[in-house]
């Protein structure tokens, strides 16, 4: 977290709002609900969102939604960045009964008809490549976009039990939230990295 490509990258993203103008500072603090009411009532013209919020945008503002654009999310030497892909809360514990039971239900609900089910009546993608591009060829130009930078830039996050100590500590979001402040960023890299440190050596 504190390497110099990842201060690096945190330099460029939080320069945006310091040196850019192009966020406001107080947007660190907001959850997706917030950023969505900002969008709706068109006090901020763009935001990282999902797939599903078209959809809500459609039914709570029609006018805004025929104004829509979309685009992946811009990286250093590419038009597609990596991004975290959903499906951290998708698991099985370690001490059930039935593991081989409990992973034919995940196997279940993620795959074949299910899965094409959970995208119509959810607006999420399914987990599945197969049944992803169903969905992108039965959608709209904002389908497309969403989807490619889920196919090429998508990113699970780590394969390690500390992460959701790190998620419920928000260790990611603080370290934004310190920049931001006017913590220099190797500093608020370096706390980042020690609190994250001490979760995985628990």
């Amino acid at each position: 977290m504190n390497s110099p490509e990842a201060v690096e990258g945190l330099t460029w993203y939080t320069d945006l709002a310091l040196k850019h103008n192009s966020s406001t500072a107080a947007a660190t603090t907001w959850v997706e609900t917030e950023a969505l009411a900002e969008f709706l009532q068109e006090k901020v013209p763009m935001f990282i969102t999902g797939s599903w919020v078209p959809a809500t945008i459609r039914a709570d503002n029609p006018e805004l939604a025929e104004k829509l654009v979309a685009f992946t999310i811009p990286a250093k030497d590419s038009p597609v960045a990596p991004s975290f892909l959903g499906g951290s809360l998708m698991c099985r514990f370690t001490e059930t009964q039935e593991p081989e039971l409990a992973f034919e239900l995940i196997k279940l609900v993620t795959t074949g008809d299910f899965a094409t089910r959970w995208a119509e009546e959810t607006n999420y993608f399914p987990g599945t490549i197969e049944a992803m591009d169903e969905v992108v060829a039965g959608g709209d130009e904002l389908t497309a976009v969403f989807a490619q930078q889920m196919t090429e830039g998508g990113k699970t996050v780590p394969v390690t039990p500390s992460w959701g100590k790190i998620e419920g500590a928000k260790t990611m979001s603080t370290l934004v939230g310190t920049i931001l402040e006017g913590t220099p960023v190797q500093d608020a890299a370096d706390t980042a990295a020690a609190e994250m440190d001490g979760f995985f050596s628990e």
